[in-house]
């Protein structure tokens, strides 16, 4: 980006100068700006071509008389800028004669609501040396952000204050973390680099923070400037990465943190397996400091990540995500992934187990643009012991959701059991291609219909749980059913259609799954 000429209209749009706003429209603000000269209203001073005209002082009844109008003539005719001019005097206002005057013969009239002269030494000081100003706000932020250890909000909120305009914290993907603005439509989240970006002649700036470990963008901080200078943009870009530095201060001073507390939680996992939480004691003590509940009921639940991820760089989002849903859920690393349970007093029914495959599935759909992850859930069971069989049947569930796309990645321990057995009996080189026969009417038509079937019928026949495992609506999936219906010709509240569709879906989704060429 080169050092082009300043306009009016982005001169204004700097924090130093936003005192001054148009009197006469937003019309003829994008001229370019070279300087400032101070003139006198009472003498015939001469204004610079492309400069802006500023009147420090006005004479009583000089907005409202006819030597204005002379001066927006004066001023035409040498080729300035713009008229800027002191509106703190009661009562006076601009006539609209003059004002129409200045836009007829586009001159921008600048109406000041501060100091005139001061208002003046910064718009000179911007226009002949932007860098004062940047070196400024630089020196500010590394003073501000050396002062102790800040969260990435936190610096967002440091730098907003010294920037004068909104800065955010976004994800890897672009998408808001604080409640801020959205980056323009061409942010390229995958370009690790820093990013000035115009649109609609309003400037934003995005900067990224790399990882201390992985080296990939981790976040992305940026600022929304509105209309800005060239100069004023980078010096926005400077602050920025000095932003940066402060987050991965944080960063890397939250990993040895989540490590030193994932070796506690580590160790008092492994006395929950083995039991040794449920008579009291130490290792009971130590969980209740923890704050895990071992009384009440639970169900546990487990992400499992599919490919290589560095567990605790994302131990936060997990927790940010499963918190977004509303769970008041306990998160522990382990092995492939993160196990987590809830807890409540009464044991939960149908609706609470529906209501969490929803809120899994939107944290599963949360996570896609850092990982991609398969969930098993499993039983609700009372106190300790209950919790370790509830931990130890979703993760079976996640293993076996694995391999299974059509369900969403989505598997409670009680869609399985003898289903798997049937499926086991009916994979044969008998009844294979009679499933294959029976389904293929489905698998040329639009819409999934054979992953749609396969979810219905694992579902128990809910198309509400079908919905929220496929995330689509409800009437979609009645559409759907209604569909497979007419092109089966089968009745799907027929038990032994039913039972007939379920095996030919879990033998050639399986089929599918281990052999995908075929």
């Amino acid at each position: 980006m080169t050092d082009a000429t300043p306009t009016l209209r982005e001169l204004l749009g700097h924090p130093l100068l936003a005192a001054a706003a148009p009197l006469s429209g937003d019309g003829d603000l994008d001229r370019p700006v070279t300087g400032i000269t101070l003139i006198d209203p009472a003498e015939a001073g001469l204004a610079g071509t492309d400069e802006i005209a500023v009147c420090p002082v006005l004479p009583p009844g000089y907005l409202s008389g006819w030597r204005l109008d002379v001066t927006i003539r004066r001023l035409h005719d040498q080729g300035a800028a713009a008229l800027a001019l002191p509106v703190t005097v009661p009562g006076e206002t601009l006539l609209d004669s003059s004002g129409r005057l200045a836009r007829h013969l586009r001159l921008p009239v600048l109406g000041i609501g501060a100091a005139p002269l001061r208002w003046a030494g910064a718009a000179t000081a911007l226009v002949h040396a932007p860098a004062v100003d940047a070196a400024d706000r630089l020196r500010r932020a590394h003073r501000a952000l050396t002062r102790g250890l800040l969260s990435p909000q936190d610096v967002a909120r440091v730098l907003t204050g010294i920037l004068d305009r909104p800065v955010g914290v976004f994800g890897p993907d672009g998408a808001p973390i604080t409640p801020s603005f959205g980056l323009p439509a061409d942010f390229t989240p995958h370009a690790a680099v820093p990013q000035i970006l115009i649109e609609g002649g309003r400037t934003t700036v995005a900067v990224p923070v790399p990882g201390t470990t992985s080296g990939t963008v981790d976040l992305w901080m940026a600022v929304a400037l509105g209309y800005a200078p060239t100069t004023w943009a980078r010096s926005a870009r400077d602050v920025l990465q000095a932003g940066t530095l402060a987050v991965q201060h944080w960063q890397a001073t939250r990993r040895v943190v989540l490590e030193r507390d994932a070796r506690l939680r580590a160790g008092l996992f492994g006395d929950l397996l083995e039991g040794r939480l449920e008579d009291g004691g130490t290792p009971q003590g130590r969980a209740a400091e923890a704050g895990w509940r071992l009384d009440g009921w639970h169900v546990a639940f487990h992400l499992a990540v599919l490919g290589q991820v560095d567990l605790l760089r994302h131990t936060d989002a997990v927790a940010a995500a499963i918190t977004a849903e509303h769970l008041d859920a306990t998160l522990v690393e382990r092995g492939d992934g993160w196990s987590a349970w809830t807890t409540s007093r009464t044991e939960p029914g149908q609706d609470t187990s529906r209501d969490l495959l929803v809120a899994l599935q939107r944290i599963r759909h949360r996570l896609a643009t850092r990982f991609d992850c398969a969930i098993g859930v499993g039983r609700g069971y009372l106190d300790a012991g209950g919790l370790t069989r509830s931990l130890a049947e979703a993760w079976d569930a996640a293993r076996l959701a694995r391999g299974r796309p059509q369900t969403g990645r989505l598997v409670h321990i009680d869609r399985l059991g003898l289903a798997q057995l049937l499926v086991a009996w009916a994979s044969t080189e008998t009844f294979a291609p009679t499933a294959t026969r029976l389904l293929r009417p489905l698998e040329a038509q639009p819409g999934e219909l054979v992953a749609t079937l396969s979810a219905y019928l694992d579902a128990g026949g809910s198309a509400a749980d079908t919905a929220a495992v496929l995330g689509v609506h409800r009437n979609t999936v009645a559409a759907r059913l209604h569909r497979i219906e007419e092109l089966l010709t089968v009745d799907l509240h027929n038990p032994d259609d039913r039972l007939a569709l379920h095996l030919a879906c879990r033998v050639t989704l399986d089929r599918q799954t281990d052999f995908p060429d075929a």
